[in-house]
């Protein structure tokens, strides 16, 4: 590390959600159980954190977009009080992105077991006028979308240019930037090296894919990302810091040029696992250090992360334990809080329930026993599985689960019982297919993608998703 400039912290996704809108009622418990986030309580996670952020030494503070639940007025409204009693104590630079336009069209507010679409919102042409406090009225330069939304250059301090970019469309029907905002961007990186600057940057979505997300959004989405990537490598743009996937991860480009290229990807400070990224800014490079929320108020009870982690798997865990307990009402609410129908939800559970509760009881050592019965003993290894055989299996997939949100805080070593077995669970299904010569390459390219992945989700990959120094 070279010489010390300046030390900033970075949340993205805080999803402010008014309790205006509805935090009781059947509909409002349906929406707000098939979320990762938090929402009613999503004031408290994010005043906590604000609260942490104002005692330590960061000397001003990054939001990287979805600012609002969804666009609701009234959310933007009460967030935007939250950050003009905050900017008190720092500045504030934030950028908006397609939750705080309500991209989809369908604003919603809950009243008892209803659903009303009446809710106003700030359509994206405005967004930039009603946050114009926070960074856009600072910009030493600014470029306005076709959706007259904004990007801009801000100078917190000598030395140090960053680089607010709102993404949301590129014009071709997807994330990133037309040529003529990408020719601004490039422009802009030149004279603020002109200046002397360390130049870095926040966007709202994020450029990498993990393994699984490349086993769900296609060849065509790792194209486009990966291009993104190297037009920013191109122009000696060495680090962006992004949201939108609610997973913390930091990843490393390098492109034919040999040049590299830095994506720290932020979680939702509104769920698990409330992450708040601190960063020291250094002439080469910026040391990147994560804390998370442990504890929050909000309508004088108290929360703690654990709460936050047991709400991010619940939409898994309460569908296995109402199965188990045979609890049906409970079961037919959380299914069609994910888009089932009641009578679709209610043949799934004459069939799910003997299923699921058989899952709530499973072990490593009896799904070895299965596993290796159909594959003749060569699934999961017999010496890793006897290691770790009292297990429950749904404990493994719910820990799984948080690894990815987490960036893998809990880490298993390579060789590991755990590791071993969990790693060759997900290799089986490629296998099968392989073995019975099935010739369908999208099956078998995701397959691959969920067999790879198990080694990301179990030691978080090649570098540490939550502290890391980004070299320029």
């Amino acid at each position: 590390m070279d010489k010390f400039i300046t030390k900033f912290a970075l949340i993205a996704d805080p999803h402010y959600y008014s309790e205006k809108l509805g935090n009781t009622g059947k509909a409002y418990e349906r929406r707000a159980g098939s979320d990762q986030k938090m929402l009613a309580q999503s004031r408290g996670t994010i005043l906590a954190a604000l609260e942490l952020i104002k005692n330590s030494d960061a000397n001003f503070l990054l939001i990287a977009g979805d600012l609002s639940n969804d666009g609701e007025r009234v959310s933007h409204e009460e967030m935007r009080e939250i950050l003009y009693e905050f900017k008190k104590i720092m500045p504030v630079y934030v950028i908006t992105a397609t939750h705080d336009w309500c991209c989809d069209g369908n604003p919603r507010r809950y009243e008892g077991d209803k659903i009303y679409h009446d809710v106003e919102t700030v359509p994206p042409e405005e967004l930039a006028e009603f946050y114009k406090d926070f960074g856009i009225s600072d910009a030493v330069s600014t470029f306005y979308t076709h959706q007259n939304k904004v990007s801009y250059v801000v100078r917190p301090c000598d030395g140090v240019s960053i680089f607010c970019l709102d993404d949301d469309q590129d014009g071709y029907g997807s994330s990133g930037y037309s040529d003529e905002h990408f020719s601004w961007i490039a422009v802009q990186v030149n004279e603020a090296k002109k200046r002397g600057d360390v130049v870095f940057g926040m966007q709202h979505h994020h450029l990498f894919l993990t393994e699984l997300q490349r086993a769900i959004n296609g060849k065509g989405s790792v194209d486009h990302r990966i291009n993104q990537c190297t037009k920013f490598t191109n122009i000696d743009f060495p680090v962006m810091f992004t949201g939108h996937s609610h997973m913390q991860s930091i990843r490393k480009f390098v492109a034919e040029s040999g040049k590299h290229f830095y994506e720290i990807n932020a979680g939702s400070i509104s769920g698990y696992p409330a992450p708040i990224l601190y960063c020291d800014v250094y002439n080469d490079g910026i040391d990147i250090k994560t804390e998370h929320t442990e504890n929050f108020t909000h309508n004088g009870k108290e929360y703690t992360n654990d709460f936050l982690k047991n709400h991010a798997t619940a939409l898994f865990s309460d569908i296995i334990k109402s199965a188990a307990i045979n609890e049906k009402d409970k079961f037919l609410a959380v299914v069609e809080a994910i888009g089932l129908g009641a009578e679709k939800a209610s043949k799934i559970w004459i069939v799910a329930r003997p299923v699921l509760k058989w899952l709530d009881k499973l072990t490593v050592k009896k799904a070895a026993r299965i596993m290796n019965f159909i594959t003749f003993g060569k699934a999961i290894d017999k010496k890793a599985a006897k290691e770790i055989a009292d297990v429950k299996v749904t404990d493994m997939v719910f820990s799984a689960f948080c690894s990815i949100l987490d960036g893998s805080l809990v880490k298993h070593e390579e060789g590991s019982a755990y590791y071993t077995v969990f790693t060759q669970a997900l290799a089986l299904p490629l296998k099968i297919v392989k073995k019975l010569r099935i010739k369908n390459g999208g099956l078998i390219r995701t397959l691959t993608h969920i067999k790879d992945a198990a080694h990301e989700i179990m030691t978080g990959g090649p570098l540490d998703n939550n502290n890391w120094f980004c070299e320029f």
